[in-house]
């Protein structure tokens, strides 16, 4: 096998691993909708087969850009709501 084959091999490699995280995601949702019916959600669940953040973003329809923003939102969100309610107790 040359270089150029393994290169080949490796490209092709991407796009099926690419592919099967879209029908995992796809008939995950179909099953489960609830479950999975937001795009942080979808990452999550292709986080947990393995795929890092900005690889999982595609699959679950964003881009790596869009997920990272909307991951620190959620961050600040509950760390906001968590202060608001140690705030109210203490009065």
């Amino acid at each position: 096998m040359t270089e150029k084959d393994a290169s080949t091999d490796a490209d092709w490699l991407r796009v099926i691993g690419r592919a099967l995280a879209y029908l995992c995601v796809q008939e995950a949702e179909r099953r489960e909708p609830k479950k999975f019916d937001t795009v942080l959600k979808k990452v999550k669940f292709l986080e947990g087969l393995g795929l890092s953040r900005s690889e999982a973003a595609g699959p679950a329809g964003s881009s790596a850009d869009s997920v990272s923003v909307m991951h620190s939102r959620s961050k600040k969100a509950k760390a906001k709501h968590g202060k608001s309610k140690k705030s109210r107790r203490s009065r």
